[in-house]
């Protein structure tokens, strides 16, 4: 179990006037559970879920599951079992009502150490899928080459985006197609392990006339975002410099036409940076940005710290440009 994570909810559950509580969400219950998955479905809750009292944690699951569960998720707990045809309810408060996401945000030292480890394989992964990628690969085939990446290290590919020429100068959220690559291509990944979830973008250009231009171009919006991103901001503080950022490289439309991120962790946007959100930023919470343009996006998974920010998605092996004083992720050439 993750000590500071029952520590925290305890404390919330008896200002709540809890005597008990059930744990059933998936980014809930990996967190509480100090990395456990109670899915089969992809990022859907499993017949079982956690109940806390004031004092112990017990599991409650289905026949099918529950062995599984106490082999492999959540060891050493007592456990309630039901048969697969006939699941109760809980009966009681559960995080189906109550959002536990301002629990969840400031990351442990334990956890920080897990999502150290998975962004640097994450970003392996996925740089190594588009240094091996072709001009006349299909969209599905890198879809495919950076899956089997990901899930060779254990990391479940909650978004998998994919863009070839064609389709990355129209849409923000490129679910992959059939289409040819062609000059310049992109990768997204949002990959979950340990509940975890490692936020990067990669492009790759085999001689696109525009590719570094946009790229830089984007580079300054994200840049003006991680210098915005410090210990006592608010989301929205952040988010209005990335506003004027567009404005002053030409594109202030551009701000509308996508979601720029915000909080990461247990999901790939714990809280989404909107106008005006009041959240404060503070050390040990994850962030990840993602201004982007027709042909361009910049992404990585970065840890607030004390001394700054940490990128937690750098992959060594991938060019990089300094933008700002900050090393940044090029278009691969070639």
């Amino acid at each position: 179990m993750n000590d500071l994570a029952l520590t925290r909810l305890w404390a919330w559950m008896e200002a709540q006037g809890f005597a008990r509580f059930f744990v059933q969400q998936p980014e809930n219950f990996a967190w509480l559970s100090g990395g456990g998955d109670n899915t089969v479905v992809t990022f859907r809750p499993a017949a079982a879920w956690l109940e806390v009292t004031l004092g112990s944690v017990r599991l409650h699951a289905s026949q099918i599951e529950a062995g599984r569960l106490l082999d492999e998720e959540v060891m050493g707990l007592e456990v309630v079992r039901y048969p697969w045809y006939s699941p109760p309810a809980p009966e009681g408060p559960s995080d189906l009502e109550h959002d536990l996401t301002p629990l969840r945000l400031v990351l442990s030292p334990e956890e920080q150490a897990r999502y150290r480890t998975l962004g640097r394989e994450a970003a392996t992964a996925l740089g190594e899928s588009l240094r091996f990628a072709a001009p006349d690969w299909s969209e599905h085939e890198l879809a495919g080459a950076i899956a089997e990446e990901l899930l060779s290290r254990g990391i479940q590919p909650l978004v998998l985006l994919v863009a070839g020429e064609e389709r990355l100068f129209r849409y923000r959220h490129p679910i992959p197609k059939q289409q040819r690559l062609g000059r310049l291509f992109m990768g997204v990944v949002c990959g979950r392990r340990h509940g975890l979830i490692a936020n990067l973008s990669r492009l790759r250009s085999f001689g696109h006339p525009e590719a570094q231009r946009l790229n830089q171009q984007v580079c300054q919006v994200e840049a003006a975002a991680l210098e915005a991103s410090r210990p006592g901001a608010t989301l929205g503080e952040v988010l209005e410099r990335i506003r004027a950022a567009y404005k002053d490289t030409g594109h202030p439309q551009e701000f509308e036409n996508h979601h720029q991120g915000g909080l990461t962790g247990y999901r790939s946007r714990e809280v989404l940076a909107r106008p005006g959100n009041p959240t404060r930023l503070e050390p040990g919470m994850a962030l990840a940005w993602n201004p982007s343009l027709p042909g361009a996006k910049v992404e990585d998974t970065f840890l607030l710290t004390k001394q700054g920010l940490e990128n937690l998605t750098l992959d060594p092996a991938w060019p990089m440009t300094s933008v700002d004083g900050r090393p940044r992720p090029m278009v691969l050439e070639g």
